[in-house]
């Protein structure tokens, strides 16, 4: 099995075909460290602007017998608020038919990489208002970095999602009024070639099981942070950092699947606390497939460790993207409500 893409026939639709491998070049050693961080709480307040903590339906005995899975959720309610999708320049997006902006029109934006749909299914049960795009790129990371590599495609890409937010408002007055990038597995690719430009204007990171150093020439791979070698994933760590200072957020979560040729989500993510000078916190906490080992909680920094060594887990984390989006993003942003009770469809 690898990390940047499932393999599985049962996710054939979600993705498709075989991993192509980065090379990367080698990196300076770099040495362990574990540092306590302070204990902060795990339970975050849940806004109450907008009545009760939604949740998403839980995958069934009786759905999963009929074929349905992590990486082929249900679709329990179709596009629910939302309005139907709208093509952009690259990728699609999903806007709330009624609210979800501020009185001069600002609207609060996640930008996803790989797994759209399933991602869409979690959202439209959950979200307060925030606009949902994506772009789907098939298998591996080398995709979603090529699709990027173009210096223009993405700002291209943002003016594409403020069209259409002004065509469905019909105000020229709209626009994005905070941007976030999130990516499940491969889709990291796109996040990392995005923010080797430059993070001006985005304002969160959210990373599901989907981190990946490379290994260092100079080092054996001993499955410690000195095999590691960051560079391909130099811009996602700047970006942590500032997080750890709480002038941006990030989320990070990952399994225990060890990938054996490159390096894993849990290595990746010891390196980079280990770079903050962080230590984990133990968290016992289990949320169907999923059973949280430790969290770290800092400022806007958050990763979240969660067992699972198998292509089930991995493909549970794609439900992650509720208590990020729900529990941290638009807590943090103050998301202006959409009206749920208007109802979409497919």
């Amino acid at each position: 099995m690898h990390l940047l893409g499932i393999t599985a026939a049962s996710c054939a639709a979600l993705t498709g075909g075989a991993v192509s491998r980065a090379a990367f070049e080698p990196a300076p050693a770099v040495a362990r460290t574990t540092i306590v961080a302070p204990k902060l709480p795990q339970v975050l307040e849940v806004p109450t602007r907008a009545g009760p903590r939604l949740e998403a339906k839980p995958i069934t005995r009786e759905l999963r017998q009929r074929g349905y899975h992590e990486c082929y959720p249900p679709d329990p309610m179709g596009l629910g608020p939302y309005a139907p999708m709208r093509n952009l320049s690259t990728g699609h997006v999903y806007l709330p038919q009624r609210g979800g902006h501020t009185e001069d029109l600002g609207f609060d934006v996640l930008v996803h990489f790989h797994g759209l749909d399933p991602i869409r299914k979690t959202l439209v049960q959950v979200a307060r208002g925030v606009v949902l795009a994506g772009v789907d790129r098939g298998i591996g990371s080398g995709r979603y970095t090529a699709a990027f590599q173009d210096r223009t495609v993405f700002p291209t890409m943002r003016r594409s999602i403020e069209s259409a937010l002004r065509k469905h408002t019909g105000d020229p007055r709209a626009h994005i009024r905070h941007l976030g990038l999130s990516a499940w597995s491969a889709g990291y690719g796109a996040v990392n070639e995005i923010l080797r430009r430059g993070d001006e204007g985005i304002d969160a990171v959210i990373l599901l099981d989907g981190l990946h150093a490379g290994w260092s020439m100079n080092h054996a791979h001993d499955g410690t942070v000195k095999s590691i070698n960051p560079d391909y994933v130099g811009a996602i760590m700047k970006f942590a950092r500032r997080a750890r200072n709480g002038e941006k957020i990030f989320i990070l979560t990952h399994s225990n699947v060890d990938p054996m040729t490159y390096p894993s989500t849990r290595l990746t993510a010891d390196y980079l606390l280990a770079d903050l000078g962080l230590g984990r916190q133990p968290l016992r906490r289990d949320a169907g497939l999923l059973t949280q080992l430790t969290t770290v909680d800092v400022e806007g920094l958050h990763v979240w460790s969660y067992a699972g060594n198998n292509e089930a887990t991995h493909c549970a984390h794609i439900s992650l993207i509720a208590d990020a989006v729900r529990d941290v993003l638009e807590k943090r942003w103050d998301t202006p409500p959409m009206d749920r009770d208007v109802v979409g469809g497919h």
